[in-house]
């Protein structure tokens, strides 16, 4: 995806002022806001690959609702646990705060597909690794997939910190945090995701931005590992490439709607009662207002 060119092309009509009443406005019922989100086109399947669960609710919201909504096939992959420095920098269990994350993107996820929040749940062989699955019992169709892998913060990963970008980097072998398994190393993340996509019959695949511009908020390095692992997956399979901004959009203007702002909200809420750390600073307010693509 080397040489995409950013777009900064608005998914709202007017760019609004931030605020701090969009959560003090009526929600938007999931059944109502089909109107809000783009609609997809008939045949398309959809997966996302990002590093952290709350990614895809933050950086690629609101495109991902409307194949939720509309019934159209969509997986999300997790490459991280998520875990951080949960256990080091207090006392909550690091396998458990991965275990509320999930429960966290369930119930988001539920919300959004206006489905009880009961899953199932399958591991997968997928290239030479294993995945957790989780369907959603009312929608089968939507997926969550969960490959375990250390998140950059934590310092406990084989190595140390930035486990994801020393994968990429391709000098790296590591073990999951959150699943068992042998160590993974760059082939075999993306030959994982690879399968995936092929499993899935993907036709159109979501990553964050491989190449984040120099800015004065800087990208996680986790997004950047995550987006370059799915770009090397691809490899020529008839893929529609789509890469989201991360962290640097939180300086740029808001472009999306007040309504569909509610509404994000709303479904971020749903994750955020299940993470502890979850704070609601400025970062938060100023990614839930705003969504910026990329095209290849």
């Amino acid at each position: 995806m080397k040489g995409i060119r950013a777009l900064s092309a608005s998914v709202g009509a007017v760019a609004l002022a931030m605020t701090l009443v969009v959560f003090m406005v009526c929600p938007v019922p999931p059944g109502q806001a089909t109107t809000l989100a783009d609609a997809p086109v008939l045949g398309e399947r959809f997966v996302q690959v990002v590093a952290h669960p709350d990614d895809d609710l933050l950086f690629m919201s609101p495109d991902l609702y409307g194949a939720v909504q509309a019934g159209r096939p969509t997986a999300t992959i997790y490459l991280t646990a998520g875990e951080g420095m949960a256990g080091l920098d207090d006392r909550h269990d690091p396998h458990q705060y991965a275990r509320e994350r999930l429960d966290g993107l369930h119930a988001a996820y539920a919300y959004l597909a206006g489905s009880r929040d009961s899953w199932h749940s399958t591991m997968l062989t997928a290239g030479r690794m294993r995945v957790r699955m989780d369907s959603l019992d009312d929608r089968p169709e939507i997926r969550l997939i969960f490959a375990g892998l250390p998140d950059g913060g934590d310092p406990r990963a084989d190595g140390g910190r930035d486990a994801l970008i020393r994968i990429w980097s391709g000098g790296a072998c590591v073990h999951p945090f959150a699943l068992p398994g042998p160590c993974a190393d760059r082939s075999e993340v993306a030959g994982m995701i690879r399968a995936l996509l092929r499993r899935f019959h993907c036709t159109t695949l979501r990553t964050l931005d491989p190449y984040p511009p120099r800015a004065r908020i800087g990208d996680h390095p986790d997004h950047v590992a995550s987006a370059r692992l799915a770009d090397e997956a691809v490899g020529g399979l008839p893929i529609t490439v789509m890469a989201y901004r991360g962290y640097p959009m939180a300086s740029w203007s808001p472009n999306i709607t007040f309504r569909m702002r509610a509404f994000k909200g709303e479904v971020f809420r749903r994750y955020r009662d299940h993470d502890y750390r979850v704070r609601y600073g400025w970062r938060y307010w100023a990614w839930l207002e705003r969504m910026y693509r990329i095209t290849t």
